[in-house]
């Protein structure tokens, strides 16, 4: 990732820029205080050598709390499916056309690829997914230390690495993050940089994408040059700084400025684009548009919310004694969604134009992390909120509290030097002014309060985090006995039984020939368990890894399924009967189709050989190859 650039705006007391000239000052008059050049009273930031070595030491710090753990427990779905993507595509299938995906394709190429250089193995993603936690973090305390001070910048921190490294996993949403936060990070000084981010965070979550890309154009818009001073009939100029109706522009927009806007938001357009092309196309050329179009962006915006989605946690249920692995993370959606909305008030009723415009990219993408939360409010789905909204929780609590790092561009900074102090107090003279001064008052009180719930929630964050990672360091865990686990450790009631199901699969079926996984029911699936195909090292002969509902428990595609099985007569199948795979969730996954036809093909052609624990190993009956 490139270096972070300094923000646009000159910082009160730095040296113009070559070819611009000094900004106009105007003396305080004898006895009288110099106006301010920034809203609140700033403080110092750290010496870059300074920063430099806190960024060190917190991305160390990161690698060291989320690698605690890392190694500790195993998801035989989401797992399963990210791999079992990687082994696919090592083996040279595409998705979308050879398999059924509705991920983007960046994660499992990236996996897939270390998957062919390094082998199979359990540990490879485990790095990617440290690496990732460890910079978001990192990223999520430059961008608060762009406006908050070096303790709550350090609270943002801590928030993130903890949200991060609980739940773990090969999901692809750790690089879109990391990619967002830098494109957040350079958009007002390196445009094309934040743009390739931008396009690289398309290839690991599109909505991320889509907001990011949205919220850096309407700070772009926003911000000072983007559009033109009012009338002089209007009697204000856009910064709130009055003028006597002499055709102006405000300081804050020069026609330079405009100008330079435009030239920001092509050149991001243009890098983003061209990543974003440079990654899909070949993917997309090879699997079709229509079936790419089908599963990248028709299937999860109508079927992923009607089938997956869950409702937002109101009663929780259960033991008040467990409040570390229950109460605290049961309610932890709640606490993030009212954080942000607490956090964006108060930034609004204290929103500057020409000094917070860059504060409505981050606020937009943190509002779209909500989005992904509530359609699914679950461990996995948190973390991206978690994130984005501490970081707009430490900026209200700074631009409340007038410790807000911002600087305000040199134009503007002059232009309320010369304004009158009646001005500077309520925001314009004349009637206008008049009106500010009377609203400041409970427009602060408010944004006060805000500010003071965005805290509350931001605490609840760090305790929920700190209580989640005691209990995990904890656990007691056993290796997981499987040739690709490379080191990984699972709970023993889970481990134990599924490497001993693997075990039999390896005796029963020779290398390279296939075997078949399915839940307890096929009209009725919550979770499948693609990860045996990667620990057996065993194929799946037909192109459905994800179970997902509505999908494989149709008519249709069950109708596929027998097919290929029948084609390929697989030396096993195993049915995992634990009761998550047919969870009674409220939606369309927690009701059975009614369609049991490949459950009967099955039960006809395969028997019961073996039983450990939740997984039955099945093999053909005698007169199955007749």
């Amino acid at each position: 990732m490139p270096p972070e650039a300094a923000p646009s705006q000159e910082r009160p007391g730095e040296s113009p820029r070559p070819g611009e000239p000094p900004a106009p000052t105007t003396p305080p008059a004898p006895g009288e205080r110099p106006a301010p050049t920034t809203y609140g009273a700033p403080r110092a930031r750290p010496a870059r050598g300074e920063g430099r070595l806190v960024a060190a030491a917190l991305l160390a710090a990161g690698l060291v709390l989320s690698g605690l753990t890392i190694l500790n427990g195993i998801q035989v779905n989401d797992e399963g499916l990210m791999l079992q993507a990687a082994a696919r595509i090592a083996a040279g299938e595409v998705p979308y056309r050879d398999f059924w995906w509705f991920y983007p394709p960046g994660q499992p190429y990236l996996l897939g690829g270390l998957w062919a250089a390094l082998g199979p193995s359990l540990l490879w993603w485990r790095v990617v997914r440290l690496l990732a936690d460890a910079v978001v973090a990192l990223l999520a305390w430059r961008l608060a230390r762009r406006r908050a001070g070096p303790w709550l910048s350090l609270v943002v921190w801590a928030v993130s690495i903890c949200a991060m490294a609980f739940p773990s996993g090969p999901h692809p949403f750790p690089l879109a993050l990391a990619f967002a936060l830098g494109a957040l990070l350079l958009f007002e000084r390196r445009p094309a940089w934040a743009g390739l981010l931008a396009g690289l965070c398309l290839a690991w979550r599109i909505e991320f994408a889509a907001y990011l890309v949205a919220g850096i154009a309407l700070a772009l818009a926003v911000g000072p040059g983007a559009r033109r001073a009012l009338a002089p009939e209007e009697g204000a100029s856009d910064t709130g700084v009055g003028h006597t109706g002499a055709t102006e522009r405000s300081p804050a927009d020069p026609p330079r400025n405009g100008d330079r806007r435009r030239r920001q938001a092509i050149r991001f357009a243009l890098a983003g684009g061209a990543t974003g092309l440079a990654l899909y196309l070949p993917v997309v050329l090879r699997a079709g548009l229509a079936t790419s179009w089908d599963l990248l962006v028709r299937y999860p915006l109508e079927d992923f919310s009607r089938y997956q989605g869950l409702p937002f946690p109101r009663r929780y249920e259960g033991p008040l004694s467990d409040v570390a692995g229950g109460l605290l993370p049961y309610y932890l959606p709640l606490a993030l969604v009212v954080g942000l909305a607490a956090a964006l008030l108060a930034l609004t009723l204290r929103f500057r134009r020409e000094r917070d415009w860059p504060v409505l990219a981050t606020a937009l993408f943190a509002v779209g992390m909500a989005h992904y939360l509530v359609v699914r409010p679950d461990y996995f789905h948190g973390a991206p909120l978690a994130v984005g909204g501490s970081i707009l929780a430490a900026w209200a609590i700074a631009t409340v509290r007038g410790e807000s790092l911002a600087p305000i561009p040199r134009g503007v900074a002059a232009g309320r030097e010369a304004a009158p102090r009646g001005a500077l107090a309520g925001g314009t003279a004349g009637p206008r002014g008049a009106l500010a001064g009377r609203t400041a008052g409970p427009r602060r009180t408010l944004a006060a309060l805000a500010a003071g719930l965005a805290a509350l929630s931001l605490a609840y964050a760090l305790a929920q985090g700190v209580s989640r990672r005691w209990l995990q360091v904890h656990e007691r865990t056993a290796p997981l006995d499987a040739a690709v686990a490379d080191g990984v450790r699972a709970a023993p009631a889970t481990g134990r039984p599924l490497a001993a199901a693997v075990a039999e699969l390896r005796r029963l079926v020779p290398s390279g020939r296939p075997i078949y996984v399915i839940g307890r029911r096929a009209d009725w699936t919550t979770a499948g368990a693609p990860l045996v195909y990667v620990l057996a090292d065993r194929p799946n002969p037909t192109r459905y890894d994800i179970a997902a509902p509505g999908v494989v428990t149709s008519l249709p595609v069950q109708r596929e399924i027998v097919a290929a099985l029948t084609r390929a007569r697989p030396g096993a199948i195993v049915r995992w009967t634990d009761p998550v795979s047919t969870a009674p969730e409220p939606n369309l996954a927690g009701r059975p189709s009614g369609v049991r036809l490949l459950d009967e093909w099955i039960a006809r052609s395969y028997r019961e050989a073996a039983r450990y624990g939740a997984w039955t190993v099945l093999v053909p009956r005698v007169a199955a190859g007749a």
